[in-house]
């Protein structure tokens, strides 16, 4: 199953997304793609750096699927994440 690296940015709580580049991004889309259990935990390691350094909060991998060239994940939770807030549009992510 292909994973994404996903946490919470602690300076504005923004959901983010661990980057090709080990950078966190805001947007699924731009976030690396992790294709065996190895590299994710090697990742999830790596990540948790940024954790001890107050950067993000509660990292954790998130299975993705590719639908139709798009990388989406499989729990509606990590949608919903994804997505933003469910409040009304004006207060989600800007698109």
């Amino acid at each position: 199953m292909n994973q994404v690296i996903t946490a919470s940015r602690l300076s504005d709580g923004t959901v983010v997304f661990l980057g090709p580049d080990r950078a966190w991004v805001e947007r699924l889309a731009e976030a690396a793609v992790f294709v065996s259990p190895e590299a994710s935990a090697a990742a999830l390691t790596e990540a948790g750096g940024d954790e001890r350094a107050n950067v993000v909060l509660d990292i954790y991998a998130i299975d993705v699927a590719d639908k139709a060239g798009v990388v989406a994940p499989i729990k509606l939770r990590e949608a919903i994440r994804a997505q933003g807030p469910t409040v009304k549009p004006e207060h989600g992510k800007p698109r």
